[in-house]
């Protein structure tokens, strides 16, 4: 065994290591803003302006809630979800194939203290990003009816997806297996996620489709948050939005004990 020493010594020389990394994770994001942050959110107030003022005329309420102010919650969980997942997957990726990650794996750093700064930066993006979101647009609503509830629903958002995205990262080998989940798993859970319309107003299959999918939970936790409208028991959406991240994390310690893969070159044609 080593000295208590040694082992002190150790845990700052990876707690310096993973603040560096992940400080690096973060400059990297709010030096790249235009690129990082200013398309989701031109994004998200295109969405809100666009099917806010062309619905809003015929649906002026839905649960009691006036359309624009509806929606804004589940586009607030889209970026959230959308930004984290992007910045680690892309993160990790790219250091896998453009090979810089091995300087990161020579590091004395352990595999999920590498893992937890990409999640950092996608963590940053996310939340940065909703929040610019919701200081243009809350202003003018009616306010947070429970700031407490949407907060923990957008952060379960965050963790839930920048840890998918490093999972994608380790997974994918090409850009192609990256592009899969971004865009023929998660953008289609989204958008049958209830964020432009209340479930009791769907047909079957679509109304019990819409219930099996996590995102729906996470969206109606933070609208109860933010408007005090909710379809599901607010336990229950906090549970569910809950258990799938233990589940994620649960897999991403599990890979994480694995080597990370240096992956391969892209070719570029």
């Amino acid at each position: 065994m080593r000295p208590r020493a040694d082992r002190r010594a150790l845990r700052t020389v990876e707690l310096r290591g993973t603040i560096a990394l992940a400080g690096r994770e973060a400059r990297r994001v709010l030096g790249l803003w235009t690129q990082t942050i200013l398309p989701p959110v031109a994004t998200a107030i295109l969405l809100l302006a666009i099917f806010g003022g062309a619905l809003g005329d015929r649906l002026r309420q839905v649960e009691g809630v006036a359309y624009p102010w509806f929606i804004l919650p589940g586009l607030l969980v889209m970026t959230v979800a959308g930004q984290s997942f992007a910045n680690a997957a892309t993160s990790l990726f790219q250091a896998k194939n453009e090979g810089y990650i091995a300087d990161v794996l020579t590091s004395p750093l352990r595999h999920w203290q590498v893992a937890l700064s990409y999640m950092a930066g996608g963590l940053l993006r996310g939340w940065l990003a909703a929040g610019v979101v919701a200081a243009i647009a809350v202003p003018l609503t009616e306010g947070v009816r429970r700031p407490a509830l949407a907060l923990a629903a957008l952060a379960l958002t965050g963790v839930i997806f920048s840890a998918l995205g490093v999972l994608t990262g380790v997974w994918a080998e090409t850009f192609d297996q990256h592009a899969f989940v971004a865009n023929l798993v998660i953008t289609p859970l989204a958008l049958v996620a209830g964020v432009f319309y209340a479930v009791q107003t769907l047909a079957e299959p679509w109304s019990t489709l819409t219930r099996l999918d996590p995102i729906f939970y996470l969206v109606d936790a933070t609208r109860a948050g933010f408007t005090g409208a909710h379809e599901a028991p607010v336990a229950a959406s906090l549970g569910v939005a809950a258990g799938v991240a233990t589940a994620v994390v649960a897999k991403w310690e599990g890979d994480l004990g694995e080597p990370l893969p240096e992956g391969k070159p892209v070719p570029l044609d």
